[in-house]
């Protein structure tokens, strides 16, 4: 399955991810993947902010989540876990606030990068707003 491609930037790191913005994509998304590398990631876009729950059905790679809210605000970080093949009924990794987006990455990656709740993502190449 193809994905659109985007640059963000999330404090002084540029990434490029993988958007899953429609139910297929976000249905499919890092499923049966073998390894991901540590400047890339898949960014989850919802049409309105609300609690999400993500599972790591058919995931082989561990993975971390961070929630983001509209504002592109932090609001949760977590490490995943991948489910056991075949398991019918895996972990669920809950938001702890409502969120409109998902960013995952490997494992402990916002650990590693002093990425914590609260910092915002940007798009490269969207025009900067006027304050």
């Amino acid at each position: 399955m193809d994905f659109p491609r985007r640059k963000i930037s999330l404090g002084s790191h540029s990434l490029n991810v993988e958007i899953a913005d429609t139910p297929l994509r976000r249905e499919r998304c890092l499923m049966f993947r073998t390894s991901l590398d540590d400047k890339s990631g898949m960014l989850f876009i919802f049409d309105t902010q609300q609690p999400l729950a993500f599972w790591m059905k058919n995931t082989l790679i561990p993975l971390a989540i961070a929630y983001i809210d509209k504002e592109r605000k932090i609001v949760d970080i977590q490490e995943m876990v991948p489910a056991v093949m075949g398991e019918m009924f895996p972990k669920n990794y809950p938001s702890k606030a409502p969120a409109m987006y998902a960013l995952e990455m490997p494992k402990g990656w916002f650990t590693r990068n002093g990425v914590k709740i609260g910092q915002r993502f940007s798009f490269v190449d969207e025009p900067s707003k006027s304050r």
